[in-house]
């Protein structure tokens, strides 16, 4: 039985948005850089044992990607004292966060609401899913068994 053979091309690729590169939110002490992230062995993301320091999810969209949500977590406190995370809970809608990127200019995201919530009941995979316009959020994490997460918009 012969089967036909098409040559077959692929298209050009979507271009892949910068890798985040700093974190700055306005009125708190947080100007931090950004490292790419993936999975820990437990299953949840990994964050950088840096408490000056936040990760970006590497699997899912990049800030500035044409839709989806971009994750970036960090820690809230340590054994000792609170860490620059600590201060999401209290910012106000409206706070503006610039997000320095490689090789690409900033981009400016503004604070649309602040959730907050049981760490366990944090829901990683619903906070980064779902098609729709761009969007950001934050998941620090801490030992006192809670975390939050926001949900912002590009200007």
């Amino acid at each position: 039985m012969d089967v036909p053979v098409r040559a077959a091309t692929l298209g050009p690729a979507a271009p892949a948005q910068p890798a985040p590169t700093s974190l700055t939110v306005a009125g708190t002490a947080i100007n931090m850089p950004v490292i790419p992230g993936g999975v820990s062995a437990e299953g949840a993301m990994e964050i950088p044992d840096a408490f000056d320091k936040a990760a970006w999810y590497r699997f899912g969209p990049a800030p500035g990607a044409a839709e989806g949500t971009a994750v970036i977590a960090g820690h809230i406190d340590t054994t000792s004292d609170r860490a620059p995370f600590s201060k999401l809970k209290s910012v106000p809608a409206g706070t503006a966060i610039q997000v320095g990127r490689e090789g690409a200019a900033a981009l400016t995201y503004r604070v649309v609401r602040v959730e907050l919530m049981a760490k366990d009941k944090f829901d990683g995979e619903a906070s980064s899913a779902g098609p729709g316009p761009t969007s950001l959020k934050w998941s620090p994490a801490g030992e006192h068994g809670w975390t939050s997460g926001w949900t912002t918009a590009t200007m």
